[in-house]
């Protein structure tokens, strides 16, 4: 099988990660209204949320900078998948531990992609989409790293066991999303 040309590799690439950033802004969107009672999941994930956005729109711009235009193909499928991954949870009674688990596997998935586009776009000296893509690596490695910090207390607190198992789990530096001990974080 014959290797496309490297820049076109590195476009087709980019719009992967931009069609996986638009699918995820359906996730995202209903995994915030998911935990709406909850103030400081509520916070974080509309945040990431709007992070989400931003990311697509700069992917975006690197492609066309790069001469390329997104894909509406990819586009479509990013976006008609991240609709049913973001609702595939809404029946289920552990709604909101199944939602974390697909946030932190989604957050690896993204650190993963933007890091070989970082390798790529390093071999062919496009620094602007290397830059771009270093700082959503860095949004993208800090969502991640809440998520796992706040994951024993998700599962935990499903299972009512809040503040008794495990104690001081994950606090070191995210703490609980509500005021209510022993209720859901997530």
């Amino acid at each position: 099988m014959a290797m496309r040309d490297p820049r076109e590799t590195l476009i087709g690439w980019l719009n992967d990660a931009y069609a996986m950033e638009q699918g995820l802004v359906q996730v995202l969107e209903n995994h915030a209204n998911d935990a709406k009672d909850m103030p400081e999941a509520y916070r974080k994930l509309t945040q990431h949320l709007e992070q989400t956005r931003m990311h697509a729109e700069r992917v975006r711009e690197c492609v066309e900078r790069l001469g390329g235009s997104t894909s509406t193909m990819k586009t479509a499928m990013g976006t008609v998948s991240g609709f049913f991954q973001g609702r595939s949870t809404g029946a289920s009674p552990d709604e909101l531990v199944k939602n974390a688990l697909a946030d932190y596997a989604s957050e690896h998935l993204e650190i993963a992609s933007y890091r070989a586009l970082i390798v790529a776009a390093q071999a062919l000296g496009e620094n602007h989409v290397v830059q771009v893509c270093e700082q959503i690596l860095r949004e993208e490695e800090e969502m991640a790293s809440w998520l796992e910090r706040q994951l024993p207390m998700i599962v935990q607190d499903y299972l009512g066991q809040g503040a008794t198992v495990g104690a001081g789990m994950g606090t070191a530096s995210g703490g609980s999303f509500s005021g209510t001990p022993g209720g859901n974080r997530f």
